[in-house]
């Protein structure tokens, strides 16, 4: 990893880190609900940025990579289906804080998707991390 992304991602950790900090240092004071709008709006940013990073990085790659157009064209067609079924299947309910607020909207779609795709993936890598172990292991007897 070159010089810049290393600081970038560093950056980007700490940032995430202080907002949690904050957020949670604040969660007895009177803008809970400004606070919770900052750290899911800093979430939204993230998001959309793993997005745009999994697009836009396989091309930027692709002369170092030696690699087929086709698998490129692949992946970015399995992540836009993972996504937009995760849109589809967000039921978008309103939500209660625990300051009594009611919140509905695309806010609420946004963060259940987030929620799906999570869900997901890390279903997806549970199966890969047993899968690889079942593998490996049959293959060495």
């Amino acid at each position: 990893m070159n010089r810049l992304a290393k600081i970038t991602l560093i950056a980007l950790m700490v940032i995430s880190l202080v907002m949690t900090v904050l957020y949670f240092l604040n969660t007895e004071g009177d803008n809970l609900e400004g606070w919770t709008y900052a750290f899911l709006n800093w979430a939204y940013i993230m998001l959309a940025l793993a997005i745009v990073l999994i697009i836009v990085l396989p091309f930027l790659t692709i002369r170092q990579r030696k690699i087929n157009y086709k698998s490129v064209i692949f992946t970015i067609v399995g992540i836009v289906v993972v996504l937009g079924g995760a849109y589809l299947l967000a039921p978008a309910t309103p939500v209660v804080l625990a300051t009594g607020a009611v919140h509905e909207g695309p806010a609420v779609k946004l963060t259940e998707t987030g929620l799906i795709v999570t869900y997901f993936l890390i279903a997806v890598a549970f199966l890969s991390i047993i899968g690889g172990a079942v593998y490996n292991g049959l293959r060495k007897n």
